[in-house]
């Protein structure tokens, strides 16, 4: 298995290259489109072991973040006892929004991906999204990932292939110990989920966890390890793994059980830790009524309530239909009456920011406003419930989230994020003026209106500092400890702060207000759990903070009618997140004064008190320097939505700064100084700062294969691929050769892509060789011929949008055909040259390996002008139009149209029957369809067209239909004989009919012959198929019937490679 998986990725790494120079995104006939809206103007600083890439705007970002990744690596090297070669390059963008263009990547990063590192050069790619804490965990997260790659792959996938490494981490050890190593251990909002894991019994064995839950079983996982066997163990666990190989070994040699064992011990565990107290809470079905169930209603999220004025209705988002849409539905009984905004499948609502969501009824309870990705920023639509009818407002920023409808109606509150900071903004509807209310470095969120519009309270870590002059002027977010959240007010008449609650080690956030202004309710996870809380309002400010639940699961993104007799909530439930109902939360209390703290939280507690009475101020549990809030890293579609944490108080009045930074890197200095990658002078300035370094152009590769070798017969033979880019992925080339006897029989190609800008090019140059053998059945026999193509392309690529584009290029081809075994018969040559363009749509979901819900379309447009005895004298159009319906969870229909037309002296040759890729394949009257060069370079095939052989039909037009009900067979399958197993294994039941032809009066689909009604041109053909991926490659076995209206034909059987269009 190991020789399998490795030379399995090799295979992935040639076709992808392949792929890039032959089917790169500006030509490829399908997929949406990552878009570079703007121009970025690359910097770098460096400090001892990182290089950080930055744009305009983010000189104190890098700076951040460079502070951030050294503090980060001398804790990961201490304690983890291993170090890295090699420097490590993190590029920072400065929102999401930017960070979805980059060129590192080439797929796109959905909101769910809050960061990324990757192994062709071990880059990390880090976004700002307003959150500090947020960010210094992701870097953390992300330098984790980089750490494994440099220690334990060298850094590279060149080295992997190199050094012939074959060690895989599964899932949930590389995220799970991230998430570890960034949160020193475990944190509140893990152990809230672990709890709804344990509680609801879907915590599977460690080796089969995957998706979201390898994020956070894993932590779980590793922290149990670290407590039950000591922290030294992870670092040991680390040295075990490098030294064997080997990660079932490394788990053996170093906690002395196998990882199966340990598996045991840490389920018990959780057992323990959770059942044990269940008892002292309540189900959130207790104190509400649900409304959405994800058991029933299908998805994982039912997030973002936002109840109407009247109470009777609310809108939410979800992804019950795949992706996440608009709802409407009654409070009454959760029904849905409709939705009102279809969301990920237009440029107005590419994203509807799950994350940090922003709904927000109108007073008048006939619009609502939304904040949402719409192309290269976010915006803020407002909308009428009713007719749909919407209007974008002229709101521009990076990131815009949490909107809010002022009581009067004229105001929208809402927090953006410009370059280094959030900040609560207001805009006035009617004059569209906008002003910022709170305008600092500190991180701003949730904002809610008090009832007479007075006030906004929102969510913060600002601590103490609630006056822009009680900043110091040197003032630096890294010296500055924002692990704690607090509920603030400020006025929106004079920008007056105000704190409401300071509640040590814990998080504070959705504030909302009685009617009357008197009662606070917000959500506290003082006692380890979300729960909410209410403060009454003195003459001094709020207090008496009380709980009002004593919940089994938190409690999340509140809304209340207003009245505020009823209040929605998300709550976690069964791994997925539900909205329920609360009547009279105001009103509401609890037999119990204080609420029992979790575990976890008694632990930190005594930690703290441990670590106080010998005269350490810092957790004892925190080894890592890391801080303990969490939000997603690199996670897909499947992150968390919710944001909690352990904070931790700290008296601003005396100072925000600490030496950790400088301490930190000692250790770091100690163990790297010998390497000479890390040895650099005038990376700083005098003052201390960072010396900014202009970006140049310099290519390196990302992986070199070549194998080789010589044959007496057929002389050298061999393959070779080179991949080279810049640092940035703007500028790329590929070399892929394909070595058979000498140049004339051999592939090769040299491409050349410039990607930085909006319109992506792209210039290529190559050969290829084919040979074809001919049965001439006039007495000459087979004959064999060589068909050689030399020649260039230019293409581009200009995207409207994520979903729809025009492609265009020009081709200049020089085609040969020589017969090989008849030396005397001429070469015949041509030269061609070939404009295209093409439009594409595409908004499809996919699953697994297809389409399973959306719509895609090309047209493309492409010609040969007759040049003297050189071209061929064609122009055609051809279209191809896929749709795609989920009838149920595995379950699919798929439609597809495609037809083309060809004009000219020679026009284009279009051919129907057979399948894609179809190993067992049969031809027509037993020849390959292609007798010339125009041939040669021009056929296409019209395929699908099952139940006939290749070639059956062609001419100069064509029309084809096929349409596929697709449906799972076997989940998995383990063979008895061969220890080989099958996964997801697919069936398919299809139907194609097509036909072509040349002059239109000579068409005829359907004739009667002796008195039969039977089809002519028309050619049909149905069957059954089943879809299996073996080995890592999928196989298609189809079987099918020709059918004229009258007859079935005999079977005709199809093995293909390849996956359903």
């Amino acid at each position: 298995m190991k020789f399998h998986k490795k030379y399995l990725l090799l295979f992935a790494f040639i076709i992808t290259a392949f792929t890039i120079l032959s089917s790169n995104q500006a030509m490829a006939q399908f997929g949406k489109n990552k878009v570079q809206y703007k121009q970025f103007k690359w910097k770098f600083i460096q400090s001892k072991h990182f290089d950080i890439y930055f744009y305009q705007g983010g000189e104190y970002l890098a700076d951040y973040t460079a502070k951030v990744a050294e503090q980060s690596l001398d804790s990961m090297s201490k304690n983890l006892n291993g170090k890295i070669s090699n420097r490590i390059p993190i590029i920072v963008f400065e929102s999401h929004n930017d960070f979805q263009q980059n060129n590192v990547i080439d797929v796109f990063l959905p909101e769910g991906v809050g960061g990324v590192t990757e192994l062709f050069k071990n880059r990390i790619l880090v976004p700002f999204e307003g959150d500090y804490e947020k960010f210094k965990h992701v870097i953390h997260h992300e330098l984790l990932h980089a750490y494994m790659n440099d220690v334990f792959y060298g850094g590279s996938i060149q080295n992997i292939i190199s050094r012939n490494i074959t060690l895989v981490f599964p899932l949930w050890f590389n995220e799970g110990m991230a998430e570890y190593v960034s949160l020193s251990g475990m944190n509140k909002e893990n152990d809230m989920f672990m709890r709804d894991a344990v509680i609801n019994d879907y915590v599977p064995q460690i080796e089969y966890v995957g998706g979201y839950l390898a994020y956070r079983a894993g932590q779980s996982f590793f922290s149990f390890l670290a407590d039950y066997y000591g922290k030294e163990k992870i670092g040991k666990l680390f040295n075990e793994i490098k030294s064997s190989g080997d990660m079932h070994r490394g788990f053996k040699n170093t906690f002395g059980i196998e990882l199966e064992k340990l598996n045991e011990k840490w389920h018990k565990y959780l057992n323990q830790t959770y059942w044990s107290d269940s008892k002292l809470r309540t189900e959130v079905t207790d104190f509400s009524k649900q409304l959405t169930d994800i058991t029933k209603d299908g998805g994982f999220y039912n997030i973002a309530p936002e109840i109407s004025p009247d109470g009777k209705y609310f809108l939410f988002i979800s992804n019950r239909n795949d992706l996440f849409d608009v709802f409407l539905a009654r409070t009454e009984d959760g029904k849905v009456i409709e939705t009102i905004i279809e969301g990920q499948t237009t440029p107005d609502f590419e994203e509807l920011q799950v994350l940090t969501p922003g709904l927000s009824w109108a007073p008048d309870g006939r619009r609502a406003a939304i904040s949402v990705k719409a192309g290269s920023e976010d915006a803020i639509f407002i909308f009428n419930v009713k007719s749909g009818d919407r209007q974008k407002l002229p709101v521009h920023m990076g990131n815009i989230s949490y909107v809010s409808w002022s009581p009067a109606g004229n105001e929208l509150a809402f927090v953006g994020t410009n370059n280094k900071q959030s900040d609560i903004y207001l805009y006035d509807i009617s004059t569209g003026t906008l002003q910022n209310l709170t305008d600092d470095i500190f991180s701003d969120s949730e904002p809610t209106w008090s009832p007479d519009g007075e006030y906004v309270y929102f969510t913060s870590d600002r601590g103490s500092f609630t006056e822009n002059s009680m900043i110091p002027a040197d003032f630096n977010m890294f010296d500055y400890d924002n692990k704690q959240k607090d509920i603030y007010s400020v006025n929106t008449d004079t920008k007056e702060l105000k704190r409401i609650t300071n509640i040590p080690f814990s998080n504070q956030s959705y504030a909302k207000l009685s009617q009357d202004g008197n009662k606070l309710l917000f959500i506290s996870d003082v006692n380890g759990i979300s729960n909410l809380y209410l403060m009454d309002k003195t003459e001094t400010g709020f207090g008496n903070m009380r709980a009002i639940t004593n919940s089994q699961s938190p409690v999340d993104q509140l809304s209340i009618s207003k009245d505020g007799k009823k209040l929605l909530m998300v709550s976690l439930n069964k791994g997925g997140y539900d909205i329920f109902m609360m009547e009279g939360p105001f009103d509401r209390q609890l037999d119990i004064d204080t609420l029992p703290l979790t575990q976890f939280v008694q632990t930190q507690r005594l930690n703290r008190e441990l670590a106080d009475s010998v005269g350490n101020k810092k957790a004892a549990n925190d080894s890592f320097d890391s801080g303990d809030t969490f939000t997603s890293a690199d996670t897909t579609k499947d992150s968390n939505l919710t944001v909690y944490g352990d904070k931790i108080e700290i008296n601003f009045s005396s100072s925000y700064k600490d030496s950790s930074y400088k301490s930190a890197t000692s250790y770091a200095d100690s163990i790297y100084k010998n390497n000479p990658n890390f040895r650099l002078s005038g990376n700083v300035n005098p003052d201390g700062s960072f010396v900014i370094n202009d970006y140049k152009v310099k290519f390196s590769p990302d992986f070199v294969y070549g194998n080789a070798n010589y044959s007496s017969f057929y002389g050298v033979q061999g393959l070779a691929s080179i991949s080279l880019s810049d640092m940035l992925g703007n500028h790329r080339i590929a070399i892929i050769t394909s070595m058979v006897i000498d140049l004339k029989n051999s592939d090769y190609a040299v491409g050349y892509y410039y990607l930085p800008g909006r319109i992506d090019y792209g210039a290529e140059l190559f050969h290829t060789a084919r040979f074809l053998l001919y049965n001439r059945f006039d007495g000459r026999g087979e004959q064999l011929y060589r068909y050689r193509n030399f020649g260039a392309t230019l293409n581009a690529s200009y995207p409207f949008n994520r979903f729809k584009r025009i492609d265009g290029g020009i081709s200049v081809q020089n085609v040969s055909q020589e017969n090989l075994d008849n030396s005397q018969e001429p070469i015949i040559k041509k030269t061609f040259i070939v404009p295209s363009l093409s439009f594409v749509h595409d908004n499809t979901i996919f699953g697994s390996t297809k389409p399973i819900k959306g719509t895609r379309y090309n047209i493309t447009a492409l010609a040969s002008p007759k040049l003297g005895n050189d071209g061929i004298g064609f122009t055609s159009l051809i279209g191809d139009y896929r749709t795609y319906f989920k009838l149920a969870d595995g379950y699919n229909f798929a439609l597809r149209l495609s037809g083309g037309a060809s004009w000219g002296p020679n026009p284009q040759r279009f051919y129907l029957g057979g399948t894609q890729n179809w190993l067992n394949r049969e031809f027509e009257n037993e020849n390959i369809p292609i007798g010339n060069i125009e041939e040669y370079s021009f056929s296409y095939p019209g395929l699908p067209l099952r139940g006939y052989n290749y070639d059956r039909i062609s001419g100069s037009k064509y029309a084809l239909l096929n349409a596929e009900f697709r449906l799972p067979i076997i989940q998995y399958l383990i063979l008895g004989i061969l220890p080989i197993g099958f996964q997801n294994i697919e069936g398919v039941i299809f139907v194609d009919a097509g036909t072509a032809w040349r002059n239109d009066k000579d068409l005829k689909l359907f004739t009667r012959e002796n008195g039969v009604f039977q089809s002519r041109d028309l050619l049909t053909g149905m069957g059954v198929g089943s879809r299996i991926n073996f080995l890592g490659f999928p196989i298609m076995f189809d079987v099918a019937w020709a059918y004229n209206f009258n007859s079935f034909s005999k079977p005709k059987y199809y093995i293909s490679f390849g996956y359903d269009w």
